[in-house]
């Protein structure tokens, strides 16, 4: 019983001191931080968890401290790695944007943004941040682990995965000439089987316009073994006009592709359905069969050569039918901070009947297209366009002299990326179409902003 009491009043006295300890303590800690002081401790409790890589923590610590800190290079880093780290590369994205931006020549920044843009599936701008992370001179082994991304990017690109991409677009804009007519009030007598001039009415002059657009472009790929698949796509789009219905625009295509590759060429082959109405009528609905071939060059260039052969059918024109072959040939610059495209065209389209031969022409021509990207977020392009055309015929119903066109159409844009599926474009262009027949001679400007959602 002596013993019991005995320890059982040791107990008391120890739970009496550990008691006092703990109310000292207490009055020892300050119980009033100030916001630097409570962001600090936060700070430290952040660099712990990076440091003990317990990345999902670190990520909802560092949520919480974005308002306060965002912008900071030792948050950013920390944040972005604890984002990157745990899955969420659009966060990840914008602090290393941010960092790359501020410090250019930091490799271990740009390293992280190359790695993220990889996991996002980025691959052409994670491998021109891989590169430039090469160029730094970094120590051998970040040196050894950049190549090896940049291999799986090679990879990746030779093989097939499943894929589903939605991307919705809405714009708007102003278009001097929407019906790609003549400024002039008469066509001269010279071009005529009249012997007078003719008075254009306004319906057949150039008409300038406001307008709005809206698209909707669906891509699916199905694998059906690692090099290759099937694709389905599909692409529906309408342009309505402030001044007049008769030129709104809308347009439906689908398609449906089988792709394989052979050692470093990709070879793709489908059918393609379009459907066309002007003013809610139907103008033509066509039905073409494609063939692609894509070569990578070990640099990352590529080669392209595609063929397309169709028909068009003009339900409201008699003997309107066409017969159409295009040839194209591309070379594409590999994936850097500028990039540019070339591409030659050749083809023809050859009348059904030949009551409507004035209708078939041969054309042949180029396209020059470069990109660069401007900022992290933002990208600006140029292109120009140049095609020579000549007709098959004379409209001898209403013309004395065979139809032959040079058309050139200069533009240029910029988008910017809000994240990695939200972003914000305006485009701009010129067309100067000089043709043998003053009906056919028009200029046309156009400007157009608008807003894309992909998925």
């Amino acid at each position: 019983m002596k013993k019991l009491t005995l320890t059982l009043l040791a107990l008391f006295c120890i739970i009496a001191a550990l008691t006092s300890y703990a109310e000292d303590a207490e009055e020892s800690t300050p119980t009033n931080l100030t916001p630097a002081q409570t962001e600090q401790a936060r700070m430290d409790a952040l660099a712990v968890l990076i440091k003990r890589q317990q990345y999902p923590q670190a990520y909802e610590l560092a949520s919480r401290m974005l308002d306060a800190n965002e912008g900071l290079p030792k948050f950013d880093f920390q944040y972005g790695m604890a984002a990157v780290e745990s899955g969420h590369y659009d966060q990840a994205l914008f602090a290393f944007e941010r960092l790359v931006l501020g410090f250019p020549n930091q490799p271990r920044y740009r390293l992280e943004l190359a790695r993220t843009h990889f996991y996002l599936r980025n691959l052409v701008r994670a491998e021109v941040e891989f590169n430039n992370v090469l160029k730094q001179n970094p120590p051998e082994p970040v040196k050894k682990n950049v190549l090896l991304f940049l291999d799986r990017i090679a990879e990746l690109k030779r093989s097939v995965e499943s894929k589903f991409m939605l991307v919705l677009d809405v714009g708007g804009g102003y278009d001097s000439n929407i019906n790609s007519a003549t400024s002039e009030k008469e066509l001269p007598k010279e071009e005529l089987i009249f012997p007078v001039d003719i008075t254009l009415d306004d319906a057949s002059r150039e008409t300038g316009s406001a307008y709005w657009s809206a698209l909707a472009h669906m891509l699916y790929i199905a694998p059906l073994t690692k090099t290759s698949a099937l694709d389905l796509r599909f692409v529906a789009s309408n342009r309505s006009n402030s001044e007049t219905p008769i030129y709104d625009l809308t347009t439906a295509m689908g398609e449906a592709g089988y792709s394989f590759y052979t050692g470093p060429v990709k070879w793709r082959g489908a059918g393609r359905y379009q459907y066309v109405q002007l003013d809610g009528d139907e103008l033509l609905n066509s039905q073409s069969l494609l063939g692609q071939a894509n070569w990578i060059l070990g640099g990352g260039a590529n080669i392209g050569f595609g063929v397309n052969y169709g028909t068009s059918i003009y339900p409201e024109v008699d003997d309107g039918d066409i017969t159409q072959q295009q040839f194209n040939l591309s070379y594409a610059s590999a994936p850097k901070k500028e990039n540019w495209k070339i591409t030659f065209i050749f083809g023809t389209d050859s009348a059904d009947e030949s009551s409507n031969e004035h209708n078939g022409k041969s054309y042949q021509g180029f396209t020059y297209q470069s990109t660069s990207f401007t900022s992290q977020r933002s990208s600006s392009y140029w292109m120009l366009s140049v095609l020579s055309s000549e007709y098959d015929a004379i409209n001898a119903a209403l013309y004395s002299k065979l139809r032959k066109d040079q058309n050139a159409t200069f533009g240029i844009g910029w988008r910017y990326n809000f994240s990695s599926s939200f972003s914000f474009r305006n485009d701009y262009s010129f067309t100067y179409n000089d043709s043998s027949l003053e009906a056919n001679t028009y200029q046309r400007g156009k400007a157009e902003v608008g807003l894309t959602y992909s998925f």
